[in-house]
């Protein structure tokens, strides 16, 4: 049995709006908006780390540390001192004669008995009815001559190691003075050139005045 001619058309016209619709649901969505309708999208890989650049590490320049030089102490030179009330004096001092009012290098020996002093030119005469004597010292450790002319106050007879002749020797009065010490005392012209000293001091200037100490030099002020 046939339908009205109305309704047919309702029919179709249903059919016509309504088939679309249906069609435009069943579209397939792109990969990409799937993905972004789900929610699991890939995680995008981030690039490695770049490794930092090391700069190399300077070492410090080292100085060499220079060691000081250190002087050695020297050791103090014993002062004179006094023992029993005599002077301490070493085996070579420095003493003052007067006259020609120089100073010379003693060495100290108290093995001898007398003091002598080099001279050379030794010319003996008279002067006012006394003898007197004329001579120099002209010892190699002194810079120049010196001429000296003085009263002779006896004759000694000296007996030396080297000669079995004992040598004759004129005396004269001269002024000694050894640090504090002073005294007029006899001094013998000797030949003293090839001596290392032009003075020898001798146990007449020593006696009952100083102890000599032969490990010390120059210690008497």
């Amino acid at each position: 049995m046939k339908q009205p001619l109305p309704k047919l058309a309702i029919a179709r016209f249903q059919i016509v709006f309504i088939l679309p619709l249906l069609l435009s649901s069943c579209v397939i969505t792109p990969p990409e908006q799937q993905a972004q309708t789900t929610g699991h999208a890939c995680p995008t890989i981030a690039e490695p780390p770049a490794c930092p650049t090391l700069q190399p590490r300077l070492c410090p320049t080292v100085q060499p540390r220079l060691c000081p030089i250190t002087e050695p102490p020297s050791c103090p030179v014993s002062p004179a001192a006094k023992v029993a009330d005599k002077l301490v004096i070493g085996e070579v001092e420095s003493v003052a004669i007067e006259p020609p009012g120089h100073t010379f290098m003693a060495r100290v020996d108290t093995g001898a008995a007398g003091t002598s002093i080099h001279a050379s030119h030794i010319v003996a005469f008279e002067r006012d009815g006394r003898d007197w004597v004329r001579f120099e010292i002209d010892h190699p450790s002194i810079e120049a001559p010196i001429a000296i002319e003085r009263p002779v106050a006896r004759t000694v007879l000296v007996k030396q190691v080297s000669s079995a002749t004992p040598e004759r020797r004129l005396v004269v009065k001269m002024t000694v003075t050894l640090g504090s010490m002073t005294e007029q005392i006899d001094v013998s012209l000797a030949e003293r050139t090839a001596m290392t000293y032009p003075v020898l001091i001798g146990r007449n200037f020593l006696r009952n005045l100083a102890i000599v100490d032969v490990s010390q030099r120059l210690i008497a002020k």
